[in-house]
């Protein structure tokens, strides 16, 4: 993808420019690449490669068989990125007894009669295929069950158990973000490093940058822009109201704090046999973590360009990135460390 990292290359050009002259960029659809200096490759691709790309994969694939005949370390092959969709991750954490929700493919309404049969509700219903939130919906009466045609669903499509992760005390009258919203929690991994990434509040379960209390105070502003000595007031007045300042703190102590259960990601990215994604997860009321969802093509975007990036002081986690790409370009080129 053009352009798809080049911040990072950036970087260890900047500071790490030993590892940075050792480093070199195939693009796919170009002239197969001579890997008679290579040490190591990271295959860095978007979006599920067999599914969207089939032309692409059978390149990638043609690589990865010529770096294994020359017993070439890989990270992220593309045999492994291939078709990893939820329902694929699903059964595979079910089976290595990794803290998930089970999941059901839905390929008939049949099977979602059945998929509360077994889970009752609420039901979280989004897509096997596709990494964003689009076209997730929420089951959570036999009226909204009876309301779904399948060609409302969001294509192949998975049902899982919506497990509401703000304890005893949830709804608008809890203190706490914690219990008053829904949230979910981004780590990356790379390599052997799990870097905190990021932490997002929302009204509904389906959180996401879009639906964060970030998102609905963005909006405020935009709103506001017409009220001239009384937009700042007001600003402030919706900011009390999301608990956008409690939001920041917890996403800063989430980013600076040793990360709970880190052994945990490091079993899930052997069992998808993947070294660079990012998982989605939530921490219980009892601190227990539940993952949603791996992303095997996760966005990492610059400082200067992450949402909301100067409130959120985002560069301290960009830069933590940035050191474990580093580190897993060393583990491939047999650099000690």
């Amino acid at each position: 993808m053009p352009q798809y990292g080049d911040h990072i290359l950036d970087w260890l050009r900047a500071e790490r420019p030993d590892l940075a002259r050792r480093i070199r960029v195939h693009e796919t659809g170009t002239a197969p690449p001579v890997l008679d200096d290579v040490r190591g490759i990271f295959f860095w691709l978007a979006d599920p490669l067999k599914i969207k790309y089939p032309d692409c994969y059978a390149e990638t694939l043609a690589i990865q068989e010529e770096a294994q005949r020359r017993r070439l370390p890989m990270m992220n092959r593309p045999t492994a990125l291939a078709n990893y969709d939820k329902a694929a991750q699903a059964r595979r954490f079910q089976e290595a007894a990794l803290p998930s929700p089970p999941a059901i493919l839905i390929e008939s309404l049949d099977d979602l009669d059945d998929c509360v049969q077994r889970f009752g509700l609420p039901l979280l219903v989004r897509g096997s295929q596709s990494f964003s939130q689009e076209g997730t919906i929420v089951l959570r009466t036999r009226r909204d069950v009876a309301s779904v045609q399948m060609a409302g669903l969001p294509g192949r499509a998975i049902a899982t158990p919506l497990m509401d992760v703000r304890g005893p005390r949830a709804g608008s009258e809890a203190r706490d973000l914690w219990g008053r919203h829904y949230h979910r929690k981004r780590v990356l991994l790379i390599g052997d490093v799990c870097v905190p990434y990021s932490l997002f509040f929302a009204r509904t379960p389906v959180v996401s940058q879009e639906t964060s209390v970030y998102a609905d105070y963005q909006s405020w502003r935009r709103r506001f822009r017409a009220l001239g000595r009384l937009r700042k007031p007001a600003l402030a007045f919706a900011a009390r109201r999301l608990g956008i300042r409690r939001a920041l703190e917890l996403e800063g102590e989430f980013a600076e704090a040793p990360l709970e259960s880190e052994e945990v990601f490091r079993r899930a990215g052997a069992c998808l046999e993947l070294e660079f994604l990012a998982f989605d997860f939530a921490t219980t009321p009892t601190g227990e973590i539940m993952i949603w969802e791996a992303n095997p093509y996760p966005y990492l975007a610059a400082a200067d360009s992450t949402f909301l990036g100067n409130w959120r002081n985002s560069e301290p986690t960009v830069r933590r990135a940035y050191r474990a790409f580093a580190r897993s370009f060393e583990l491939l080129l047999g650099v000690p460390h």
